[in-house]
């Protein structure tokens, strides 16, 4: 999957500056079960995915069991996740938001918005994301040959 990590961090990228400074993106997918951290905006964003993925638990994997976004306003203040919280807040993180889009009937797929600010984002920028995460899960199924 080396052409799509690519192609993933370019979206990861386009996705944190529609955002706007101090916003960075990492993208985690769900094929047949297994987690895969896939790209990322930033190095921080993707220690912090990667540790999701390795933990097993996190917002992305939430929001992909789910079907639906998760936000945390205050990472600091939310215990669900240790590992990734723990990961996130040395990165600097302060808030954390993901949205999750399914690819397929074995695969889903999730944004992991990332900020140095506290509850940055309102409901018009989270939105655009969402729709924007389809916009990735179009490009995964056709990558994927779904």
């Amino acid at each position: 999957m080396p052409n799509l990590r690519s192609t993933i961090d370019e979206y990861a990228q386009a996705a944190a500056e529609r955002l706007g400074p101090d916003t960075y993106c990492s993208i985690t997918l769900k094929h047949h079960g297994e987690l895969r951290y896939v790209g990322s905006s930033d190095e921080r964003a993707a220690r912090c995915d990667q540790v999701e993925v390795a933990a097993g638990e996190g917002p992305c994997v939430t929001a992909m069991e789910v079907l639906h976004g998760v936000l945390v306003p205050d990472i600091q203040a939310d215990e669900r996740w240790p590992a990734w919280r723990d990961a996130s807040l040395d990165a600097g993180f302060r808030s954390s938001a993901a949205l999750p889009a399914v690819v397929d009937d074995v695969t889903t797929v999730a944004i992991n918005l990332y900020s140095d600010r506290l509850d940055p984002w309102d409901q018009e920028p989270l939105v655009a994301m969402d729709a924007y995460i389809q916009e990735i899960a179009e490009v995964v199924r056709t990558r994927l040959g779904s």
